[in-house]
Parts: structure tokens; C-alpha cells; sequence
């Protein structure tokens, strides 16, 4: 699905945001040795997804949002497998944790470099969330070598 406006985006955002969270909030559950480091992140998840939202309805207005589109901006570059498979190895979660990361980390530079003519706020926002999910698969990385 091609996202045209902002609403759509952050729609996008909400979703990839909950099914990352959730994703980490069973893993969690099933590797206790992670369990501190998965639920920061799932809470991380949905202060992005409120941190979107505020800036957006903190400086939009219907003529940004009727005039602005979202050009080469698909969904389905950025799906996530949230599947959790029941013999799942914790070295197999912690490649998939990364994968993850790295396509949500991919999206939100992109939606930054394609919302720049919008405004400030939004790219800038977008750029620094992507920033983090690269510090999280740095740090989740050595957790998959450990183990």
C-alpha cells in the first residue's frame, strides 16, 4: 500500500509500532534472560508512536496535509514477520529482533527523507527514532553472539 499523506503514514507508524512491541512483549515472556531488554523496548515502541503523533498534531494543518504527499513511500517495504514459531532458538529471535529493528530503522529514514519539504519537525523526529532503532541492533547484536 503507497502512502500518500501523513495520516497515512502515522497509521503505518501506529502499526509497525504495536506489532513490534507486542512481538517483543512475547518474546519476553519466553526468554527471561531478555526479559528486561525486550519490555524497554516495547515500551520505547509506543513513546515513538505518541512522540509522532504529538509532533504531528502539534504542527500540521489541513493545507500541509492536503497539499504534501508521501512520494515512493510502500508498506510493503516494511513488513514485519511477527511470528514467534514455537521452537524458536533465542540466537534465531535475536536475528529476527535485528531484522526488525533494521527495517523499521529503514522506513523512518525514508519517510524522513521524503517528508522533508513537509515541515521540520516531522523529518527530524523521524530521523532521530531512526537513529535509535539503529542503537537498539547495536546493542541486541553482541546478545546474539553471547548466546
Amino acid at each position: 500500500m503507497k502512502l500518500n499523506t501523513m495520516a497515512a503514514v502515522m497509521d503505518f507508524i501506529s502499526r509497525i509500532e504495536t506489532d513490534s512491541s507486542a512481538f517483543y512483549v512475547t518474546c519476553a515472556a519466553r526468554y527471561p534472560q531478555l526479559r528486561d531488554t525486550l519490555l524497554s523496548m516495547a515500551k520505547e515502541n509506543q513513546k515513538y508512536e505518541k512522540m509522532v503523533k504529538q509532533t504531528y498534531f502539534g504542527v500540521i494543518t489541513d493545507a500541509i496535509e492536503a497539499s504534501f504527499s508521501f512520494e515512493h513511500l510502500n508498506t510493503d517495504d516494511y513488513t514485519l514477520e511477527i511470528t514467534l514459531p514455537d521452537n524458536a532458538t533465542l540466537p534465531e529471535i535475536i536475528r529476527k529482533i535485528l531484522e526488525m529493528e533494521k527495517t523499521i530503522e529503514t522506513f523512518y529514514r525514508k519517510a524522513a527523507e521524503v517528508s522533508i519539504g513537509l515541515m521540520a519537525d516531522i523529518p527530524r523526529l523521524f530521523k532521530r527514532i531512526a537513529e535509535k532503532r539503529k542503537e537498539r541492533g547495536l546493542a541486541i547484536e553482541p546478545l546474539g553472539k553471547r548466546l
